[in-house]
C-alpha cells in the first residue's frame, strides 16, 4: 500500500477504500501497544470501507471468509437460551469484529497492491517495536524498585497486553520476516540489517516473556525457519547462523533460567497431579493446575449440556462446576475455559465447538493446498493458541485474527523461491 495509490484513485469510493485500509493498518499497529487504542481506527476503517461491501459477492473463497460471520451469528442465536443477558451482550460486543469480514474483504478488492500482507506486517512490526520499548522501560523501572529478575518476564514485561497475545503477535512477525530474509525478499543492505536486528530482538523478547503458548509457538516457527534457512543458505553460513541463535537465546536464558525452569516445573507438576488423580489440580494456585481444572469442568459442562449453556451463561455453568468439584483456585479467579475450542463448546454446544474447529482447520487446509506457508503457519499458530487460550473472548485476539485471516485468504501468494542445491 503506497501513498501514491491515493493519486491513482479516481472515484470517491476508491479514495474512501484507500483511507479505510490505512485506518486498518493503524489498528494493526496499535494492537501490540495498547488495546484501547484499537477501536477508533478500526471503526473509522470499517466506515470508510463500507461503500465497497457489494464487491464481496464477486470474491472467491466466500465460504471460508463467512465462517467467522457464522460463528458470530451462532452467538446471537445463543442469546435465545441465555439468562444473563448483560454478559451475553458484552460477549457479542467483544466479538463484533467477526461481522466485519465482508467489509474488510471487499475493501481489499480496490487495492492497487497484490495484497496487503507486507504493509500489514510493517504496521504490526512497528507496533511490536514500540511495545518492546515500553516493556523494557517498565521492566527496568520495576527492577529498579524491587530488584526482581521477574520484572523482565511475563506480565511484568508486558503489562499493557497479556503476554500470551504478545507472544502470538511476535511469533507471527518472526515467521514472516524470517521467511522474507531467507528468500532474499528484503532489498538493500541496511533494510536487511534492520530486519535481522528486529528478528533477534523478537527472539530474545519471546524467550524472556516465558509464555507457555509463546514458547510452543516459538518452537514451531523456529523449527520451520531453521529448516528453510539450512536448505537455502550456503553451508559456510551455517556456523554463523547457529552461533547467533545460541547467543541470542543463551543470554536471556542466563538471566531468566530460574523463572523458565519454574514454569516448566509447574507444567510437569500439574500433569503429574492429573495422571495421579491428585486433587491438588483443583486447589493449587498455579496457571497450569487452574487451566487443567478449567478444561475438566468445560468437558463436564459440554457433556451435561450438548446444546450449550448459552452465550451469556457460560461463566455461570463453569462456576457451578468449580463449586461442585471444589476447584477453589478456579473459583477465586473466575476462570473461563482457557481454550477457545472448549469455551465455544460450553457456550454453544457441539455446533459451537465444531464451528470454531472449522475456523482453525480450513485455513490450514487452504494454505497447504495453495502452498502458501504464510496462511498455513498463521492457521497453525491460531490452532496452537486457541487450543490453550480463549483467544476470541478478548478484543486483542478477535481483531488480530480477523484482520490477518481476511488479508491472508484474500491474497494471491507469489511462488516461493526454491532452495539452492
Amino acid at each position: 500500500m503506497r501513498f501514491s495509490d491515493w493519486h491513482k484513485a479516481i472515484r470517491w469510493q476508491e479514495r474512501s477504500a484507500f483511507l479505510g485500509r490505512f485506518c486498518l493498518l493503524l489498528a494493526i499497529a496499535a494492537l501490540p501497544v495498547h488495546g484501547p487504542l484499537v477501536p477508533i481506527p478500526l471503526a473509522l476503517g470499517i466506515v470508510l470501507l463500507l461503500p465497497q461491501v457489494l464487491a464481496f459477492g464477486s470474491l472467491k473463497d466466500k465460504g471460508l471468509l463467512l465462517l467467522p460471520v457464522a460463528f458470530y451469528l451462532l452467538h446471537v442465536l445463543g442469546m435465545a437460551w441465555t439468562t444473563d443477558v448483560a454478559f451475553g451482550l458484552f460477549d457479542l460486543e467483544v466479538k463484533l469484529s467477526l461481522l466485519l469480514v465482508p467489509m474488510i474483504a471487499a475493501g481489499l478488492v480496490a487495492s492497487a497492491e497484490r495484497d496487503m500482507l507486507r504493509p500489514a506486517m510493517v504496521a504490526l512490526s512497528a507496533g511490536l517495536l514500540v511495545a518492546m520499548v515500553i516493556s523494557g522501560w517498565s521492566a527496568s523501572t520495576c527492577y529498579g524498585e524491587h530488584g526482581w529478575k521477574e520484572c523482565f518476564t511475563q506480565s511484568y514485561l508486558s503489562s499493557l497486553v497479556h503476554p500470551s497475545y504478545m507472544a502470538w503477535f511476535a511469533c507471527w512477525a518472526l515467521y514472516y520476516w524470517g521467511v522474507n530474509l531467507i528468500a532474499g525478499n528484503v532489498a538493500g543492505q541496511w533494510p536487511r540489517a534492520a530486519v535481522l536486528l528486529f528478528q533477534l530482538l523478537l527472539l530474545a523478547y519471546l524467550v524472556m516473556l516465558t509464555s507457555k503458548s509463546g514458547l510452543a509457538g516459538l518452537a514451531v516457527v523456529g523449527s520451520v525457519l531453521l529448516f528453510r534457512a539450512f536448505r537455502k543458505l550456503p553451508r559456510r553460513a551455517w556456523p554463523a547462523l547457529a552461533g547467533a541463535l545460541v547467543l541470542v537465546v543463551a543470554v536471556p536464558l542466563y538471566f531468566m533460567g530460574p523463572v523458565l525452569s519454574g514454569r516448566i516445573a509447574e507444567v510437569t507438576g500439574a500433569l503429574g497431579n492429573l495422571v495421579r488423580g491428585d486433587q491438588q489440580v483443583l486447589t493449587m494456585e498455579t496457571s497450569s493446575n487452574e487451566r487443567l481444572a478449567a478444561w475438566d469442568c468445560s468437558w463436564h459442562c459440554l457433556s451435561v449440556s450438548p446444546g450449550g449453556a448459552g452465550t451469556g451463561d457460560i461463566k455461570h455453568a463453569l462456576m457451578a462446576c468449580y463449586q461442585e468439584k471444589g476447584a477453589t483456585a478456579a473459583i477465586a479467579r473466575k476462570l473461563n475455559s482457557h481454550s477457545q475450542v472448549l469455551q465455544s463448546g460450553v457456550a454453544l454446544g457441539w455446533p459451537g465447538l465444531l464451528l470454531v474447529c472449522a475456523m482453525m482447520v480450513a485455513p490450514l487446509v487452504l494454505g497447504n493446498r495453495r502452498k502458501d506457508s504464510f496462511l498455513a503457519i498463521f492457521a497453525l499458530l491460531f490452532i496452537l493458541n486457541g487450543a490453550i487460550e480463549s483467544v476470541l473472548e478478548v478484543q486483542a485476539g478477535v481483531v488480530f485474527f480477523i484482520l490477518f485471516f481476511v488479508i491472508l485468504v484474500r491474497r494471491k501468494p507469489l511462488p516461493e523461491p526454491h532452495a539452492h542445491p
